[in-house]
């Protein structure tokens, strides 16, 4: 035991010493959440002044004032005043090209009667808008128009129109749980599946390469001298398990605070509250706790489970890399090439391709049966479990998925051992499945 665990020290701490692996530990919080959120101060920070000139020749849309002898929209309200968005009006159709790029204007739009047959409008620019202000010119020529036409309507006044006006929205209820945000929910489910698959499939070639590199070096021949080849393959399996561990653990805790960072950064700024008062809503955003339960998709967050989603997600990743660590290093132990091992690798790589693949379709569905039997085949229930321990299971569902793959595992072991001891000391040949197949029947002497 005492080898065991020395081989397993060697395998990991080689690897969390090495440069990439540090670099990819720092990095990977700060793309995830640093990327969002410089992606959201850039927005807030770089929004710059638009002023849209629109040209409305036939006067759909606004009017010559008497007073101001200025072109003014007929509804106020649809061209409200903002910080970063500004509209002119003008029935003069006359500006060149050369006449807009030496204007103040940072866009125009032009139409005529008929955006009332196909709601569509032509703006140019010489830089294009931001997301945020092409959004809201939409929304105030969408509402503008629709004033419009509700006028041309006898008998129906606009605002008796808005009164009437309905946009139904679903809002989804599990009637046994009462649970609202089921759905949203499995997603994330799904992005914690996708790490499990990212993590499996990564450091399980990890494991190939390792065993290639030890055999075509022949240090293998070493190092079995004095352990068993079931044991040096179980401890490498381990140690490089363990480095994706440390790894997932690291940027779990890293993109924490780096989420909480951000979060302080928002409360300070008064970020949030420009958010929400963009949005139309009127409750000032306080702390980064009270915007998310102000919206339906963030609130979800709230919602979750995470100690038990970390805990079982550490669980399936360390069952589900034992799985596939141990075919990994069987397949690295049968060819002393890596370019050797593609073909042999199909059969590994199809049950996690199919297992990712699989979570994609039941994303909108976590609870069929389809699922259902996932979570509890040991190949598939990895990946398939996270996103319907997100929604919520039954610990005897867990319980049962568990016990599957433990006791699937331990099988698995035993297996690739067995072509492991026989393929480490192969070569100048290739070996193909049918002969591997008959490894497993080699008796260990």
């Amino acid at each position: 035991m005492r080898k065991w665990f020395a081989i397993v020290g060697r395998e990991y701490i080689t690897r969390v010493r090495r440069r990439a692996f540090i670099l990819s530990t720092l990095l990977g919080p700060v793309l995830m959440v640093g990327f969002i959120a410089l992606m959201v101060v850039f927005t807030q920070s770089q929004e710059r002044n638009e002023k849209i000139l629109i040209i409305d020749t036939v006067e759909l849309l606004s009017y010559t004032h008497e007073v101001k002898g200025e072109q003014v929209p007929y509804c106020p309200d649809c061209f409200p005043l903002r910080d970063f968005l500004e509209y002119r009006f003008t029935k003069e159709d006359t500006i060149t090209k050369e006449g807009f790029l030496a204007s103040e204007y940072t866009g125009m739009i032009e139409f005529d009667e008929s955006i009332l047959q196909n709601a569509k409008a032509h703006l140019y620019y010489e830089t294009a808008q931001s997301v945020n202000a092409r959004s809201a010119i939409k929304r105030d020529l969408s509402n503008a128009v629709e004033k419009l036409r509700v006028k041309q309507e006898l008998n129906l006044e606009y605002e008796t129109y808005k009164k009437l006006k309905v946009d139904i929205g679903l809002k989804t209820i599990n009637i046994e749980t009462q649970d609202k945000n089921a759905e949203n929910r499995s997603l994330v489910g799904w992005v914690f599946s996708m790490f499990m698959f990212m993590f499996i499939m990564i450091y399980g070639m990890h494991v190939m390469r390792g065993v290639i590199e030890e055999k075509s070096n022949r240090i293998v021949e070493v190092v079995v001298s004095i352990v068993k080849p079931e044991t040096l393959m179980g401890a490498k399996v381990a140690g490089i398990g363990l480095v994706g561990l440390t790894q997932i653990i690291a940027w779990a805790i890293l993109s924490w605070i780096l989420f909480l960072l951000f979060g302080a950064y928002a409360e300070s700024s008064g970020m949030l509250t420009e958010i929400m008062a963009e949005n139309g809503e009127l409750v000032a955003a306080t702390n980064l706790n009270t915007f998310m339960r102000a919206h339906e998709d963030l609130d979800v967050l709230l919602q979750i489970h995470w100690l038990q989603m970390i805990g079982w997600g550490l669980f399936f990743y360390l069952g589900g890399f034992a799985l596939y660590g141990s075919m990994f290093a069987a397949v690295g132990a049968s060819v002393e090439q890596e370019s050797d091992a593609q073909y042999l690798l199909l059969p590994v790589m199809l049950p996690l391709m199919f297992s990712y693949i699989l979570n994609i379709q039941i994303l909108s569905s976590p609870e069929t049966t389809l699922a259902e039997v996932c979570s509890y085949v040991p190949f598939t229930a990895p990946i398939t479990m996270m996103v319907r321990l997100s929604m919520g299971v039954q610990w005897w569902e867990l319980a049962i998925s568990a016990l599957i793959l433990i006791v699937t595992v331990f099988l698995m072991i035993k297996l690739a051992a067995r072509i492991y001891r026989t393929g480490i000391f192969m070569y100048g040949k290739k070996p193909t499945l049918k002969e591997m197949f008959k490894w497993l029947t080699y008796k260990n002497k």
